[in-house]
């Protein structure tokens, strides 16, 4: 990869918004200096400064941990269809790998880890800090600093709830901001399901995950203030409210929302290849070789040489965003885990580069979220879901461009 792609790639995407902008007078040099500034320092803190790298890559002890008990317990409950023992001969063992059964429990784990984590104190003290600091770097207000530093470790609809009182409050542009936060980065409770999947084709993958999702919320920040500048609002709150519930409530409630999560997810899975492979079928009515993955190949080949490509490997490369933004971040990292043709660099760019709910699910999510809880503001809030859906992408492979540049 060339260094002076993803400078170029920075610039573009940056142009690009900058195009779109509603208010190209209102844009401020300084803070798009500072939200550039902070990713390439954020990235070169992590990826390049030894103990703080080795730190991070001791996390996927956790990953080996986690996944070790769930697969022991979901093998007592579920037997040889979860990787038990089988009670016949295997004569295909390359096809006994069942997803429902052998990824899919990590999320019961994972979910009610975060939330007694959360009950305790230590994620949202965690949050509070984070939040601190970019109300500081970014001139933000306190309900949007908590909740873009929420968008961290939660997901979608969960992050804007943690400052649901201050929600109808949020300027369009604060409310922008947060949505494409939430859109630009991953939660905490599927963070350790794409880290085992992608285990063996990326190593560290906890790490680099978890990095791409703090590298990728100045991106976002940057971005909202470009495509709608905005004055911070005077909602200073700094503080997660505590709930009154006892650990056990809290423990009930985690695995209740898990199990609808992993049927929610079983569910999108199904229907979304469905789409495709009927999408598929009927592009091959047109012409024996034409499909969605040979169309994103080709239409991003562009915008993923911008990231730091090489040109004999951007049309796989096209073809796996194409993937990310069209169904999710799940199949795209599913898809990745048997790609052989990258470089170690290049998987690790293109991990970042999709590093994000950005996707038209998320969409329908986030909007049938936010409506419920602001019905008055519900065509802002299909507007603004959708223009995080484009910037949220925009996001994530600028974060791409700052990895190209650090590693």
């Amino acid at each position: 990869m060339s260094y002076l792609q993803p400078v170029l790639g920075l610039i573009v995407f940056l142009g690009f918004v900058f195009a779109i902008s509603r208010d190209r007078s209102a844009v401020s040099a300084k803070r798009i200096a500072v939200g550039l500034a902070m990713q390439l320092a954020i990235a070169f803190f992590l990826l390049r400064v030894p103990f703080v790298a080795n730190g991070l890559l001791s996390l996927n002890a956790v990953v080996s941990a986690l996944q070790s008990v769930t697969d022991r317990a979901s093998r007592y409950m579920f037997g040889y269809v979860a990787g038990g023992p089988a009670p016949f001969e295997v004569v295909a063992p390359d096809n006994s790998f069942i997803i429902a059964f052998q990824v899919l429990p990590l999320i019961l784990v994972v979910t009610v880890l975060s939330a007694m984590l959360f009950h305790f104190g230590v994620l949202s003290f965690i949050v509070e800090w984070l939040g601190k600091g970019l109300r500081r770097t970014f001139g933000l207000s306190g309900a949007l600093g908590l909740g873009a530093a929420s968008t961290i470790f939660f997901g979608t609809i969960e992050a804007p709830l943690i400052i649901k009182p201050y929600l109808n409050r949020l300027s369009r542009g604060e409310l922008l901001a947060l949505v494409l936060c939430s859109m630009a980065t991953i939660a905490g409770t599927v963070i350790i399901l794409y880290a085992s999947v992608l285990e063996q084709t990326l190593p560290g993958s906890l790490s680099h995950l978890l990095t791409a999702s703090i590298i990728s919320v100045p991106a976002a920040l940057t971005l909202a203030h470009v495509f709608q500048p905005t004055q911070p609002s005077d909602l200073d709150v700094m503080q997660i409210p505590r709930s009154d519930k006892t650990w056990i409530e809290v423990l009930l409630d985690a695995v209740d929302d898990a199990v609808r999560m992993i049927i929610s997810i079983a569910a999108i899975i199904v229907v979304l290849f469905a789409f495709i492979y009927l999408l598929d079928d009927m592009l091959a009515l047109i012409h024996a070789d034409l499909n969605l993955g040979l169309i994103f190949s080709q239409l991003l080949r562009p915008v993923m040489w911008l990231v730091g490509f090489d040109w004999t490997n951007v049309a796989l490369a096209g073809e796996l965003m194409g993937t990310k933004v069209v169904l999710n971040e799940f199949v795209a990292y599913l898809a990745l885990a048997d790609v052989t043709e990258f470089s170690d660099k290049q998987i690790i760019v293109i991990a970042y580069s999709m590093c994000g709910f950005a996707n038209i699910a998320s969409c329908g999510i986030i909007i049938a979220g936010l409506v419920v809880i602001m019905p008055e503001r519900r065509k802002e809030v299909v507007d603004v879901t959708f223009t995080a859906l484009l910037l949220g992408n925009v996001a994530t492979l600028m974060t791409g461009c700052v990895v190209s540049l650090i590693l």
